[in-house]
């Protein structure tokens, strides 16, 4: 009897194998799906928003979802396309058009700038609109320039705000949310010519936690914050000043670990940005993952009963495909989607609003006619099959070789994929495309791989997650967090609940009218 048991799970694996190589996916299995698609049915949520989480994977655009679900599923063993990320399993999503006022491809200063205050601006500024370009600093002007952040909405109306990221705590995504500077890489320093018309990055991220706009900080980048670090003079040590304002200085996974929870913080993992997850010490005297993060800032955040906003950066997806290394873009991902996980475990659907976005792309693609399972950091090669056999790279002596289906538009992968000797391309099979610090081909050199310009895609779920729907400017979701949350009320206006009772179920009406009139008999 056991052995027959044994023999049937080992049939059932196997019939789960073949669904899940595509051998049974006929007419019949792409009905019911289809069907089970059409009779999902959609949690729209009305009214306000007690909490916002606004979770950004910087430079993940659409290519890097779809690329970060298959190397998924092939992980645990499975062909990859058939899996879903996390996010993608809410019910509602739209595309984000990312342009910034003055650039088709934008940068993550302006594009951070449109996602935190609902207002569109130029490429390299923070928190102040298109009137101020990068480099141009009136201290006048720049004062009536600067336009205030979810974080600035959100204390007003008694909410508390924290701020996550794995780049540095001061670059652009975070940088965002309490800046206001011409100039986003004024981190630690302004240039002499400017001084006195605006305060550095980290100055003015100290004195939001000073000022009680900000509960947390945690991400990368101590040596900004130091006076006698990396060679650079400021005037004053700003982790000093922090801590003789009670705010608590937290350097490594076991500090985050043991923070109580009531005090101000600052998280400064490394002296620039974090390292990547794959890479980072995963003991107590190392870094944290951004899931262990998100976990420590909602376990802080739930305390407060007025509610909260909270932004979380995975800011090291953008830094690797800036270095054409996609499977570290890709392992970023997954970290970032455990963050999103954790996110979702920890709210409730009908009081938090949770979106799941990028603030702009890259120019990188995934291209060819790889087979089905096909490893997604593999190379393609299918000289015998009639359909694809002209499918191939050839170089100068007419050798057929293969081709990747990860590629970049440009980068450094080039120098190491061409040979300036021969003025012909490498073989591909030459490289270990599996390994971490491999650099995917470019068509041509940059020594720093560019954003791309075209949509990304934002996820929700919560109050008034339907709105994202459509195309949208990305500033929309900044005034979307506003108007759901009720922190901006003369712009952006108040959710209603009005609708609700109109679109309850008949039923359900019905019974909560009977249920009404039967206690009031008994108990009148």
């Amino acid at each position: 009897m056991v052995k027959m048991l044994s023999l049937v799970k080992i049939l059932l694996v196997l019939i789960s194998a073949q669904c899940i190589c595509g051998l049974e996916e006929n007419k019949d299995y792409w009905y019911k799906s289809g069907k089970q698609a059409l009779s999902k049915e959609k949690k729209r949520i009305e009214g306000k928003a007690k909490n916002v989480i606004l979770f950004v994977g910087d430079g993940m655009g659409v290519i890097t979802h779809t690329l970060a679900r298959i190397y998924k599923g092939q992980k645990s063993g499975k062909t990859g396309e058939e899996g879903k990320l996390e996010w993608e399993n809410f019910d509602y999503s739209g595309l984000i058009k990312t342009y910034n006022t003055d650039f088709q491809v934008p940068d993550s200063a302006g594009t951070a700038t449109a996602l935190m205050s609902g207002v569109k601006t130029s490429l390299g500024v923070l928190g102040v609109d298109s009137s101020i370009k990068q480099d141009t600093c009136d201290a006048e002007q720049l004062k009536k320039a600067s336009i205030p952040s979810m974080m600035n909405w959100s204390k007003k109306h008694g909410k508390k705000v924290g701020i996550i990221s794995t780049a540095r705590i001061t670059h652009a995504t975070p940088g965002a949310v309490y800046a206001h500077t011409p100039n986003r890489d004024w981190e630690y320093e302004v240039p002499e010519k400017f001084k006195g018309c605006v305060k550095d990055i980290a100055s003015q991220l100290v004195d939001a936690l000073v000022n009680k706009d900000l509960e947390f900080a945690m991400g990368g980048g101590a040596a900004n914050f130091m006076k006698k670090s990396l060679g650079f003079r400021k005037d004053k040590d700003l982790l000093d000043e922090a801590k003789q304002k009670n705010i608590k200085i937290v350097r490594t996974t076991s500090e985050l670990r043991a923070w109580d929870l009531n005090s101000q913080m600052l998280a400064l993992f490394g002296s620039s940005h974090m390292s990547y997850e794959s890479d980072r010490i995963k003991n107590g005297t190392g870094q944290p993952s951004i899931e262990e993060m998100t976990r420590q800032a909602l376990n802080r955040l739930k305390k407060h009963k007025d509610g909260y906003f909270l932004m979380v950066e995975g800011g090291r997806i953008d830094h690797a495909h800036h270095e054409n290394q996609a499977k570290y873009a890709l392992e970023e991902t997954l970290a970032f989607e455990k963050a999103v996980k954790v996110a979702i475990e920890m709210t409730s659907e009908s009081d938090t609003l949770i979106m799941v976005t990028a603030d702009h792309s890259h120019a990188v693609t995934m291209s060819g006619y790889p087979k089905r399972g096909n490893p997604i950091l593999g190379v393609v090669f299918d000289e015998l099959n009639d359909t694809l056999k002209h499918f191939y790279m050839e170089n100068k002596a007419g050798e057929k070789q293969p081709y990747q289906t990860i590629s970049y538009a440009n980068g450094p992968g080039f120098n190491l994929h061409f040979d300036k000797d021969t003025r012909d391309w490498k073989n591909i099979s030459e490289f270990d495309t599996e390994a971490l610090s491999y650099q995917q081909p470019a068509t041509f050199y940059l020594p720093y791989e560019t954003h791309g310009g075209e949509d990304v895609a934002v996820y929700a779920r919560g109050p008034q997650a339907h709105l994202v729907t459509g195309l949208h400017e990305q500033s929309f979701l900044g005034a979307l967090m506003a108007h759901t949350a009720c922190v901006n009320p003369d712009v952006f206006g108040c959710p209603t609940s009005a609708g609700y009772m109109a679109r309850l179920n008949v039923e359900t009406f019905l019974l909560w009218i009977c249920t009404s009139f039967i206690t009031f008999n008994i108990f009148k």
